[in-house]
């Protein structure tokens, strides 16, 4: 089982994973946080109002190939550099990551959503919303 370990994750124990992993994150939330501050709401594929739902669909693509990337990276870093990784080292990769992650979303078109069909789709979700709310206040109204 060792050799299964060492040959999927390299000459690394599992506290490291587990620290690298972590600055891998950090890295991972620096970046789709300087691309979340640059949305363009003027944009027709993009809503106005922050939206975790749109987020999450319009890049679960793109995470998974930030994923594949970072993994691919990191495992095979020691034969890239010829040093063995560092937590600094695996931050940076982590900000590699999501912009490769990123620059395949813009780039190959399997990897990035269809950004009007999810429009499309929130804009009947908060219409659905609204008269939900709409109702509640009807409701507290004749109680009270």
């Amino acid at each position: 089982m060792d050799e299964i370990f060492k040959t999927i994750f390299g000459d690394y124990t599992f506290i490291q994973l587990f620290g690298f992993f972590w600055f891998f994150l950090i890295g991972y939330i620096i970046y789709a946080l300087t691309e979340i501050s640059g949305r363009d709401v003027q944009s027709p594929t993009t809503p106005v109002k922050w939206s975790w739902k749109f987020w999450f669909h319009d890049n679960w693509r793109r995470y998974l190939t930030t994923i594949l990337c970072t993994y691919i990276l990191f495992r095979f870093y020691v034969e890239f550099v010829g040093t063995p990784l560092n937590n600094f080292e695996s931050l940076l990769m982590g900000l590699v990551g999501d912009g490769i992650g990123a620059t395949a979303k813009k780039r190959i078109s399997s990897v990035s959503a269809d950004r009007k069909k999810l429009m499309e789709t929130l804009k009947v979700d908060e219409i659905n919303t609204d008269v939900k709310i709409t109702t509640d206040i009807k409701i507290d109204d004749n109680k009270g």
